[in-house]
């Protein structure tokens, strides 16, 4: 399929292709997709087959600048897959007689025998999270400017491949989501809860989420006890925060440089591009401001969760009416809550430290190469692509016209209107037509899909001038405030204690404003997405998968969120 507008033509490939603007509202990087988009295939490619589906893949695609996603059935190639589903009889003899349909039922079958969704979420807790912390602590204690030129090289090489791994491991832990689906599946069927009905048995239980703020509000209480220290704090400006603490106070000053160290070291956004936490000392110190001039009450909140989480567990038993069906409940209920920490948890570790990790390497590499005139600027490392990165260490030289030409498609990119999806949508086969289990692990997947992404209502577009905007009830509650529309990571700063954050997504590290902001509209994802988990863990309203929130949202404007119904009103 070929689009073409007055600034450039795409071409995209075969298939049906929807846009993935959960996680990646803009273009990528060369160096950013050549990270992220293999390993991502491959993880989906490696889970597919394992569990037996009868897909081969959820499968990414760069096209145009701008990542799109498809569902890649088992032995398409390269092509579009049929465009049109034989009548049921024959697909139902082709899913059992097809030697690769058969292997892959059978596989499924001995996956839910086994319960392969429940042995990775006892990997992840005995042997995946420890492993990757111990790699972790190991590349962070590399002091990269003591380097050679070729050990850098070296180093690059180990952080590439420990972030290739690492991706694997977090696309692998989808099969994680199992636990959780099937309590909402158990809910949906036998209590007629909806979708976001569930979601208070599991609030409170996403540690990671909240973890940022519950730190840093203990180094706020810590600074509040002292009223001369909390003064030159907060007069301060925010880049000299930490230059105050190690002035007046050396233990808090300490507690303060650990506290960046740890939480910040990660990527804002799935990109190399982007500057880490711990590259915006300002903002961090800004935070702790806010938190020393409004105490944000996380832990309150945390314990409110608690105890709502008690309180719909007991109501969902009492509703119940046989002994097997609340013993049924208890031991989803109890596979679901553990399961459920890993999903922002794994992020920390799997994605936004590996991330962190190959930015900090590569841009010490751009540095080099600058110094020896192989590049103009540190940033134009990004315009690279991995291979061209070590080469050019080890050689001094790169091809200066090819970053030129990246970097001005990058750039055409950004200015082009990415359709919501290419190609035509094919027709999905009938679930009823799949053996058993295969058919349960279809039901998981495409529920699981459409709640992370929620692909149809991201790519809606409300038109200008509306007043009311309609999303996904998120997070409930009510909330009015001004809005804040926060399109990157680099207008952290223009937030302000009781804004209504407004953006295209939220990558997980934007948890650490979570704590000051009144309510959440975000243009895509679902109640599974990360900014929908983030917010419930929180307590704040949100309203997710607007479309185009963004867009029709002033900056300022007084809107009220509704994350009870999924609506938010703008006010003139």
């Amino acid at each position: 399929m070929v689009v073409a507008t007055e600034k450039r033509t795409v071409v995209a490939p075969p298939g049906f292709w929807q846009r993935e603007a959960s996680h990646y509202p803009k273009p990528l990087t060369p160096l950013g997709a050549d990270f992220l988009i293999e390993p991502i295939n491959s993880a989906f490619r490696k889970m597919f087959a394992e569990f037996g589906f009868p897909l081969e893949a959820l499968e990414f695609r760069d096209i145009g600048g701008y990542i799109y996603q498809r569902m890649k059935p088992l032995g398409a190639g390269d092509g579009a897959g049929p465009s049109s589903l034989p009548p049921k009889f024959v697909l139902w003899t082709v899913l059992r007689l097809h030697p690769a349909f058969r292997e892959r039922a059978a596989r499924c079958k001995e996956a839910f025998r086994t319960r392969l969704d429940r042995q990775y979420v006892d990997r992840w807790y005995d042997e995946l999270r420890p492993q990757l912390t111990n790699d972790i602590e190991r590349l962070r204690a590399v002091n990269l400017p003591t380097l050679s030129d070729e050990q850098l090289a070296a180093h690059v090489d180990e952080v590439w491949r420990f972030g290739q791994d690492a991706f694997g491991v977090h696309f692998l832990l989808t099969l994680t989501w199992f636990p959780i689906i099937n309590l909402t599946f158990f809910c949906r069927d036998q209590l007629g809860y909806s979708d976001v009905d569930f979601l208070p048995l599991l609030a409170g239980l996403s540690e990671t989420s909240s973890e940022p703020a519950r730190a840093l509000a203990k180094l706020a209480g810590a600074i509040r006890a002292d009223d001369e220290l909390k003064n030159a704090v907060v007069g301060a400006q925010a880049e000299a925060v930490g230059a105050v603490l190690a002035e007046r106070n050396a233990k808090l000053s300490g507690e303060y440089t650990d506290y960046i160290s740890h939480f910040g070291y990660r990527a804002l956004r799935y990109e190399l591009v982007e500057q880490c936490l711990n590259e915006r000392p300002e903002l961090v110190g800004q935070l702790l401001q806010d938190h020393l001039r409004r105490p944000a009450g996380v832990e309150l909140e945390q314990q409110q969760l608690a105890a709502a989480r008690a309180e719909a567990e007991q109501k969902a038993l009492v509703a119940l009416p046989s002994d097997e069906l609340r013993q049924e409940f208890s031991e989803l209920l109890h596979d679901a809550q553990r399961a459920y920490p890993i999903r922002e948890e794994n992020e920390f570790y799997a994605v936004s430290v590996p991330l962190a990790l190959a930015r900090m390497a590569v841009l010490e590499a751009g540095k080099r190469l600058v110094a020896n005139g192989a590049l103009k600027s540190p940033d134009d490392v990004f315009m690279l692509k991995y291979a061209e990165v070590v080469a050019g260490l080890r050689s001094g030289t790169l091809d200066r016209e090819v970053i030129e030409r990246r970097r001005g498609d990058l750039r055409a990119a950004e200015s082009f209107d990415a359709p919501a999806s290419y190609g035509t949508e094919p027709p999905i086969p009938p679930l009823d037509v799949f053996p058993p289990d295969t058919r349960l692990a279809m039901e998981v997947l495409l529920y699981a899909t459409d709640k992370v992404f929620e692909p149809e209502l991201s790519n809606s577009r409300a038109e200008s001038g509306a007043r009311e905007l309609k999303g996904i009830a998120a997070a409930r509650g009510s909330y009015s405030g001004p809005a804040r529309v926060i399109m990157g990571e680099d207008q952290f700063a223009r937030i302000q204690p009781g804004d209504v954050l407004v953006c295209p997504i939220t990558s997980p590290v934007w948890s650490i404003l979570f704590a000051k902001v009144g309510a959440l509209v975000t243009d895509s994802g679902g109640i599974l997405s990360h900014p929908a988990i983030i917010a419930r863990e929180y307590g704040i309203p949100a309203v997710v998968a607007t479309g185009n929130a963004t867009q029709i949202i002033l900056d300022g404007q007084q809107v009220t969120v509704d994350g009870s119904t999924g609506i938010v009103q703008l006010v003139n």
